[in-house]
């Protein structure tokens, strides 16, 4: 079994009563959507355990893109197919800020 951490940016979604997400993302040009588990410090967040640490609204994760890390491990298993299983293990920001445009007028 291999496993890695990798940041993303792109839209998340979460299920927090089952502990899923979904992630949207580009890899090299293409949409690639990533589904997995909450990791269980992550969750305790979204529930707002104080212990935990900040608590973080899953309704408003999907409003802008976030940048988070997704653990990614190799499942090799005999007589078995391999597989990837995703974690997401941290919301790193709260968002991408948007590209700054030009607000002066010209008369």
């Amino acid at each position: 079994m291999e496993e890695h951490g990798t940041e993303y940016v792109g839209t998340l979604f979460v299920l927090p009563a089952s502990r899923a997400f979904e992630f949207n993302t580009t890899l090299h040009g293409l949409p690639v959507t990533l589904t997995g588990t909450v990791a269980q410090h992550l969750a305790a967040q979204f529930a707002g355990n104080d212990a935990a640490g900040e608590h973080i609204d899953v309704r408003q994760l999907a409003v802008q893109p976030r940048r988070v890390e997704i653990l990614t491990r190799d499942v090799h298993e005999r007589h078995r197919a391999p597989r990837k299983v995703h974690f997401l293990m941290r919301v790193l920001d709260s968002g991408v800020q948007p590209a700054q445009q030009d607000a002066s007028v010209t008369a």
